[in-house]
């Protein structure tokens, strides 16, 4: 292989070549879960850069690395920042870059943007997770949390979900919660700003929680029977509502259980063990154990998130910027390999 050197991809290129098609990532997606099924990925544990000084959960970095097996082949990592303090200042919470190498010479083959493509993966995610858990003939949704994710969630949903009635949402600014409203009009989804969490969720089809919240709060009457509720955040449903579900789903049994998540906080206690849980959601997309079988379960549904899905789209962002001519090509050596020898 010669070395062609390194293609940076700043946010638009990303944008220019499909990171923002729900349809293309979901197509991606879907793959990335049945390889995941096949066991065809390697994906060490995540890497969590902690200050003792920066309690917050949110104030992190987490470095997540990954080989994803054929069609895409490639692998890297994804470097992730967090701080809650950040839009108080204008800033993005959470911001990313990721790195692709070639799985031959692990030549370094693209720099990138990650940030949108990490937040669009963990929204259509949850809307390819609603597409196999909820109920077919859902109408109304609820979220709490008023951010990125949340936003990009519900147009993701909306999508695939041409007829849900209602969006109801609520976050703790009030403030922050209106704009929300405002910018998802724009976007044709009206959604009815609510002045609790449980307005949000305990009448709602698909429950979605997208905080940095640190401690569980949403209980069991948040979460109707034949709803899908979809952990998205860290710490919000209570051992109570998670033990309401008739089926749990995870999308990957180890990462779940080796974090200070509220899953694993339960299996801790022995409250969730693997026979307890209904499956992976790739044994589910695979159709090797079933999705939603009764109209009337509540189906409670945790995605970790996973490496592997940020390296499969960054990958196939990686061949339609060349095939597009998107970015710009960086050399990170000048001369040969070996010019101090």
């Amino acid at each position: 292989m010669t070395d062609t050197g390194t293609l940076f991809l700043n946010q638009q290129d990303v944008i220019d070549a499909g990171a923002a098609d729900v349809d293309w990532v979901g197509a991606v997606l879907e793959q990335v879960f049945k390889l995941h099924e096949e066991q065809a990925f390697t994906a060490p544990p995540s890497s969590f850069l902690k200050r003792p000084e920066c309690p917050h959960v949110a104030d992190r970095i987490i470095g997540l690395s990954a080989h994803v097996g054929a069609p895409f082949d490639r692998e890297g990592m994804k470097w992730i920042a967090s701080s809650h303090i950040n839009p108080e200042h204008g800033l993005p919470r959470a911001n990313a870059v990721i790195i692709l190498n070639d799985p031959v010479h692990r030549l370094p083959i693209a720099i990138m943007e990650g940030a949108l493509i990490s937040a669009m993966r963990t929204a259509v995610v949850q809307a390819l997770a609603a597409r196999y858990l909820a109920r077919p003939d859902s109408e109304s949704v609820g979220l709490v949390g008023a951010g990125r994710i949340g936003a990009l969630t519900l147009w993701a949903i909306s999508k695939w979900f041409p007829d849900i009635q209602h969006y109801r949402a609520f976050d703790q600014n009030a403030g922050r919660l209106q704009a929300f409203a405002e910018h998802m009009g724009t976007l044709g989804i009206t959604v009815e700003p609510v002045p609790c969490f449980q307005d949000a969720l305990s009448e709602a089809d698909m429950g979605i929680v997208a905080t940095t919240e640190s401690e569980p709060y949403v209980t069991a009457p948040e979460f109707k029977r034949g709803a899908l509720f979809m952990n998205v955040s860290l710490m919000d449903p209570t051992f109570e509502l998670v033990s309401a579900a008739d089926k749990i789903v995870v999308d990957d049994w180890h990462q779940s259980v080796h974090s200070d998540r509220v899953l694993a906080r339960m299996h801790r206690e022995g409250l969730v063990t693997r026979d307890s849980i209904h499956g992976e959601f790739g044994a589910v997309v695979s159709g090797h154990i079933p999705g939603r079988e009764d109209p009337d379960e509540r189906i409670f549904w945790n995605p970790f998130g996973l490496a592997i899905e940020d390296i499969a789209v960054a990958s196939a962002i990686y061949d339609q910027a060349l095939s597009k001519g998107l970015g710009k090509t960086l050399r990170l050596v000048d001369q040969e390999w070996d010019v101090l020898f």
